[in-house]
């Protein structure tokens, strides 16, 4: 009985070292969830086109999220800051102002079709992948390793800006001080809904020329 229990004690023990990898506090599974971010622009450098762009943006995002679908259904863990993501209704977006690409280092677009759902879908899509991967998920996966809250919300502000590296550096401070509302608002609300509906109302005004609106009525004022 004795050997029974401890051949059954040694088998467990097995398990739990051969699973710790697959854990949300483990460090392999965040590379494996965050690094689609840094690494999808690199495609660009010999596949330029608008198509290849989207096709592949969209594809990092679904990879990520499948990713971190799996390893957090395995099994339930206490997360120090809750999920609580509500159902929200589906809203459809104008139609957004071709020109506002010109802010951008995008690739000029070449398909309407394919804009106008780029447009009308993926700034909800973008701001659901990134606040799921840089908020809900890294924020919890820096507070399960110990580290305390502020210095969560600078580490995973820090990565958050440092994935939109391909747009330049102006880009990457304006996102890092973006990311940092984000977290804040994250950490105070414990809801993920709030920062999914403020980075997509802000990234839906961007790309309607918004931003560049306001930047012209400021230079004819001053």
């Amino acid at each position: 009985m004795l050997k029974s229990r401890l051949s059954r004690a040694s088998q467990i023990d097995g398990e739990r070292k051969d699973n710790e990898w697959w854990r949300p506090d483990a460090l392999l599974p965040a590379l494996v969830i965050i690094g689609p971010y840094f690494l999808n622009k690199l495609i660009y450098f010999y596949f330029p086109g608008y198509l290849v762009f989207v096709a592949t943006d969209y594809a990092c995002r679904t990879f990520s999220l499948a990713f971190l679908y799996l390893l957090l259904r395995r099994k339930p863990i206490s997360l120090p800051i809750p999920w609580r993501l509500n159902v929200v209704g589906l809203t459809f977006i104008q139609y957004l102002n071709a020109h506002s690409w010109r802010l951008t280092r995008f690739p000029s677009p070449n398909n309407s079709v394919l804009q106008y759902f780029d447009n009308a879908v993926g700034m909800l899509f973008v701001g659901l992948t990134e606040e799921a991967v840089f908020r809900f998920y890294l924020m919890n996966l820096l507070l399960l390793r110990g580290m305390s809250p502020t210095l969560t919300i600078i580490v995973s502000t820090l990565i958050f800006g440092g994935i939109h590296w391909s747009y330049g550096v102006g880009a990457m401070v304006f996102s890092t001080l973006a990311g940092l509302v984000l977290s804040l608002i994250y950490a105070v609300s414990r809801n993920l809904i709030v920062p999914i509906v403020v980075h997509a109302a802000y990234d839906t005004f961007f790309f309607a020329g918004g931003v560049a609106f306001l930047w012209r009525v400021y230079n004819r004022v001053w």
